[in-house]
């Protein structure tokens, strides 16, 4: 049943109930126990409808998230394995400035390309020397034992430079962090 039936029912409900009688009471009570049920019936349907809606416009807001996450992240394997280019490409460059200063120039060059390039992808390199360490950004790979306790788990050396992407991180620092003993 729908609207239009329903308003066509109330208003033979109300000629109906200008007549008198028995018959007359029985067809009205009859007619507002179906006008009952139909509103109960339309409301069950409003609301579910409403649900499905809700529920469809938050499964499409959780897609496009996930969709916006693998398009941030999807490089994110070549990022990785270009670290390692990247880590002999500054330790090369250390070197070459002591032999050779238009080699390391050239190699300068490239390496700030390099990071160029990295940046535009959304990675970064984390800030590690005099940090509190946070195994979440750090790799523990030596302790060493300090004589001030403000030291105690702070970061001494970076061992190898750590880089997030984005707000993830792609590789941790490895670093020496410092350890108070009281004596």
């Amino acid at each position: 049943m729908d609207f239009e039936e329903i308003k066509k029912d109330e208003e033979e409900i109300e000629l109906v109930e200008e007549g008198s009688g028995d018959e007359a009471r029985d067809k009205i009570k009859k007619l507002k126990e179906e006008l009952g049920e139909c509103r109960k019936k339309a409301e069950e349907y409003l609301a579910g409808w409403q649900r499905a809606k809700a529920d469809f416009i938050n499964s499409r807001k959780d897609e496009e998230k996930e969709r916006e996450a693998m398009v941030r992240f999807a490089n994110k394997k070549l990022l990785y394995e270009l670290l390692s280019v990247k880590d002999s490409m500054e330790m090369a460059l250390e070197r070459a400035e002591e032999i050779d200063k238009s080699f390391a120039g050239g190699l300068n060059q490239i390496l700030s390309l390099l990071s160029q390039i990295m940046r535009g992808c959304g990675v970064s390199e984390t800030e590690a020397l005099g940090q509190r360490f946070n195994p979440e950004e750090h790799e523990s790979m030596e302790e060493e034992e300090v004589s001030e306790a403000e030291k105690d788990q702070v970061i001494l050396e970076v061992v190898q430079k750590g880089y997030k992407i984005h707000d993830r991180v792609l590789r941790p620092a490895k670093v020496k962090v410092g350890i108070y003993k009281q004596t």
